[in-house]
Parts: C-alpha cells; sequence; structure tokens
C-alpha cells in the first residue's frame, strides 16, 4: 500500500475494525485514529461535527489525508469530513465489508443521514485511491456478506445478466467466503460501477440505474431508524420494484419469480415486513430521488437490463404491496 506524501495521517474507523485492524495500521502509518461506535447512526451531523472537532485539536491542516477503514458508513462519513475539512483535503478508502468493496467506496458519494432521510446531505468527493484485500472479509459474519451481496446482485439485475447467474449457481460458496467466489463476484460488481460513473459521475442519467431497490430500501430503513441493515432493505426494495416493475408490463412474471427465489434463498423475506403501505409511502416521500415532487423508481426490463427512471403510481404501489404481503397471495409458491 503506497501512502502519499502527508504532514498527518488520520485514520477513521468504527470501533470493531479499530479492534481488527485499525491499531495495527495506526502503528504501521505513525497516525492518529478516530474511532466512531458502529452502525448507521454515526452517519450523523454531531459525529461529523465530533470528528472535525478532533482533527482541528490535532492542528490538521489541508495537507492532512484522511483514511476511511471500515464498511460504508465508516466510508460515507469520512468522505465527507474530507471534502468540506479546510474546504477539501485527500482521502484514501480501505474497505473492509463487501458492501463497502462492490459499492459504496466507488464513485465519490459521501453522506450523512438526517431526520427526514438517508444520505440526504453531502457531496461528490473522489477517494485518491481505494485498497482492496478480500482477507478483511474473513472476519464478517454471513449477515454482512450478505449485505454487501444485495448491492452487487443490484448491479447484475441491471447490467449483467451472466454474472447474476454466476451468483445464483456459487451462492453457497459465496456465502461461505470462498475467495475464488468472492474475487469474481467483487471484480465483476466493481467494473461496473466504475464504468456508470465514468458516464455519469453526478448522477444524471445512467448512474441512476444503481439506485434500482433504493427507493423502497431507504424508505424501509428511515422506518426502521436504520435497525434493518441497508442490504436487507435494498433486497426487500429490489422484490417491490421487481413487482411493480411486473405489473407495469416490463418485467416478465418468469423474471419475477427468479428474483423473488433468490432474494428469499438469501434469507430476504418479505413477510418480514412490518409496516404498512401507507408507512412506507410516506417514508419514501423525502428520498433524494425524487424529482418534481414524484417518487421515482429504477424499472427492471428483464434479468441484466434496466432502461429507465419512471414516477411510481401510487395505485399501482398499492398493488404491488397487496400481491407481496397479503396472506391470500401464495409467493411461497414460487420456490416449488
Amino acid at each position: 500500500m503506497k501512502i502519499p506524501k502527508a504532514s498527518q495521517i488520520v485514520i477513521i474507523t468504527d470501533e470493531t475494525v479499530k479492534a481488527l485492524y485499525g491499531d495495527d495500521l495506526k502503528n504501521k502509518l505513525n497516525a492518529n485514529l478516530i474511532a466512531i461506535p458502529d452502525g448507521e447512526g454515526s452517519k450523523s451531523r454531531t459525529m461529523k461535527a465530533k470528528i472535525e472537532d478532533e482533527m482541528l485539536d490535532m492542528a490538521c491542516d489541508r495537507d492532512t489525508l484522511i483514511i476511511a477503514l471500515g464498511g460504508g458508513v465508516v466510508g460515507d462519513l469520512a468522505g465527507f469530513v474530507a471534502s468540506t475539512y479546510m474546504r477539501g483535503i485527500p482521502f484514501i478508502q480501505i474497505p473492509t465489508t463487501l458492501l463497502a468493496m462492490v459499492d459504496s467506496s466507488i464513485g465519490g458519494k459521501t453522506a450523512i443521514n438526517v431526520k427526514h432521510g438517508k444520505n440526504l446531505i453531502g457531496t461528490f468527493w473522489k477517494a485518491k485511491d481505494i485498497y482492496l484485500d478480500v482477507h478483511y472479509l474473513r472476519s464478517l459474519p454471513k449477515e454482512h456478506i450478505v449485505n454487501g451481496l444485495v448491492e452487487a446482485v443490484k448491479m447484475f439485475l441491471t447490467h449483467d445478466r451472466e454474472s447474476f447467474s454466476y451468483v445464483e449457481e456459487k451462492l453457497d460458496a459465496i456465502l461461505a467466503k470462498d475467495e475464488d467466489a468472492l474475487t469474481y463476484l467483487i471484480e465483476k460488481a466493481r467494473s461496473i460501477k466504475f464504468k456508470v460513473v465514468k458516464q455519469d459521475e453526478r448522477e444524471e442519467n445512467q448512474r441512476i440505474l444503481l439506485n434500482f431497490g433504493h427507493t423502497v430500501g431507504h424508505g424501509l430503513e428511515k422506518l426502521s431508524n436504520y435497525k434493518i441493515m441497508h442490504g436487507k432493505a435494498v433486497g426487500f426494495g429490489i422484490l417491490f420494484e421487481s413487482k411493480i416493475s411486473q405489473i407495469e408490463g416490463s418485467l416478465q412474471e418468469d423474471a419475477f419469480q427468479r428474483v423473488y427465489r433468490f432474494m428469499m434463498r438469501l434469507g430476504i423475506n418479505i413477510n418480514e415486513i412490518d409496516y404498512n403501505e401507507e408507512e412506507i409511502w410516506k417514508a419514501m416521500l423525502n428520498d433524494k430521488k425524487n424529482r418534481c415532487g414524484e417518487l421515482m423508481y429504477v424499472v427492471l426490463d428483464s434479468i441484466g437490463k434496466a432502461s429507465y427512471v419512471n414516477a411510481l403510481n401510487r395505485d399501482i404501489f398499492k398493488t404491488a404491496y397487496k400481491e407481496l404481503l397479503c396472506p391470500e397471495i401464495h409467493l411461497d409458491n414460487y420456490l416449488k
């Protein structure tokens, strides 16, 4: 790992990663280290200000380098701090979760959450470099592998049918943290993300398609006060937005069934949702993807292809909710 010249190095990480890897890296680099509590609750105005105040106390200047060591929460928060501290200082991403490796470390999005919703305050600020080491994934529990896998699957469903088929076939190996399977998964997902970001850095057209599942997913995260993990919430969102696409006639029924079966294999069971249709709809109204007062979602055309974003009709959303969650609709038949 080549570290650029800096007046100081500040590692930002969470408490779990600090114990596993942070202290060792701090000693190797002779760096300062700031550890935040685990979880989405740390992506806040309060925590951002706390980090900035600590850096000011350390006399960090414009030549300071931030290293974001951790998952998506750490990367989003550390990147946001880097983008505004002294009007912008460099930072490096060292992702330690599958979600950060395949998605959140790429593309320069930084953000915090507020009471109105997720990622509503932030900037675009690219990392100077991203260092990957699949060995970090050895310490991840299964639920965190699933958390990142859903983000990779989102990219495959919208851009790469062949890779989705690979994940279907190799799912057991991926969940068992087989390094070859994980390496393939990470490389394919990252290549899609890099290509899309290069075409549309500021999310004005093609990059919007990578929000598939996130309109409903972010609403569910907000409703649960972020107790539902991001990947699982997006998994629920993928089921909703696939169902909506099927109801509207864009997605074939057999393709929806294939998506449903795969999510069930991941343990993402739609029947676990405890919120009614009106609660979910209201939670989505402040989503940053909305345009001109309309709720927007990504339309799935087929496995491996999403071509446009559409305004979400309330009646169609009600129908999708009913077909997914009402007892008389036996979706478990799709598993047969």
